[in-house]
């Protein structure tokens, strides 16, 4: 994967913008830039079905919740017994109401009926209280989900959050999005979440009217979502340039 060299970036010396054309100008940039594939496409090119009424959408819900919430997990992630007014049930709720979302839960649910032929797990959605942070993450069989997901702050770069894009992006590294394989290779880890933010992610943020992400920041480096650049530490972009890698706070930074 690319490096990029610390402090080469310069600002450049064009007139100075307003903040609503600097977003205009990284939008732009990044849809130029970026072809997401299509929302509702899954591995292999398989075209997700998308249920069109609201009550078959709350029907294959409460389906998911009895078959794939885990309740027997012998570490953290099992679902308490009362879970109808968890603040994750709800924006998971929201999430199945969603085209997009109620595509994902109709193929695990047509996944359930095969699974046991196949002779591999059954797609879990685990829980995590949120007592040692407010996490999300996805694996080949799982997503797992902190109850109070997303906190306030911005994403390292400085991108707001969006809880619903979050969910399906962590869909993203599970089997339906994924081919297994790829999930074992962990010098791809920053790629693949690159490639969850590009597909899933980023066309759901760009819906709600969003500014698309820029960065993704996985505990040691930052990759650039763009052109799949990294670097050491936390980064964001230039406030009018998305593919070029800054340090936080320096001049002309997206995050100040």
């Amino acid at each position: 994967m690319a490096m990029v060299q610390e402090d080469s970036i310069s600002v450049s010396d064009s007139p100075k913008r307003s903040q609503h054309e600097l977003r205009k100008m990284r939008i732009a940039i990044y849809k130029k830039k970026i072809r997401a594939r299509d929302l509702f496409k899954g591995v292999n090119g398989e075209t997700f079905h998308v249920p069109e009424s609201l009550s078959a959408r709350q029907v294959n819900f409460k389906a998911f919740v009895k078959a794939n919430f885990e309740t027997d997990f012998s570490e953290p992630g099992s679902w308490p017994d009362n879970i109808n007014n968890l603040p994750l049930y709800i924006k998971l709720k929201a999430y199945s109401e969603t085209r997009y979302g109620s595509a994902t839960i109709y193929r695990v649910l047509q996944d359930n009926k095969i699974a046991s032929l196949r002779k591999r797990k059954v797609f879990k959605v685990r829980y995590d209280d949120g007592m040692n942070g407010q996490s999300a993450r996805g694996g080949l069989d799982f997503i797992r989900i902190s109850n109070n997901f997303p906190n306030s702050l911005p994403y390292q770069g400085g991108e707001r959050k969006y809880d619903l894009a979050i969910i399906h992006h962590e869909f993203g590294h599970t089997r339906f999005f994924r081919k297994p394989q790829n999930m074992k290779i962990i010098e791809f880890r920053l790629e693949d979440e690159r490639q969850s933010v590009i597909n899933l992610e980023n066309p759901i943020r760009i819906q709600k009217g969003l500014e698309p992400r820029y960065t993704y920041f996985n505990g040691s480096r930052t990759i650039n979502i763009i052109t799949g650049k990294d670097s050491p530490v936390e980064h964001t972009v230039l406030e009018n340039d998305p593919t070029k890698l800054v340090k936080i706070g320096s001049k002309g930074a997206y995050r100040k």
